[in-house]
């Protein structure tokens, strides 16, 4: 699953990512670009579940399909 999170600007925003979703997926494998600010997710949740939880860590992403 590939998600754009335009307000993540830094390392520091990609780890507060990551930590989000391994804390409720610790098997997700996670691919971060902060530059053209993609998040790859590579995990059993489905991508609503992916969504609420990279928002409850305080960004705001959009599925790219």
């Amino acid at each position: 699953m590939e998600f754009e999170v335009k307000d993540m600007s830094c390392g520091g925003c990609a780890n507060s990512i990551t930590r989000a979703v391994t804390n409720v997926d610790p098997t997700a494998k996670l691919d971060i670009d902060v530059t053209t600010k993609i998040v790859k997710v590579d995990s059993v949740l489905p991508p609503e579940r992916l969504v609420a939880v990279i928002e409850e860590a305080g960004f705001h992403p959009t599925v790219n399909r």
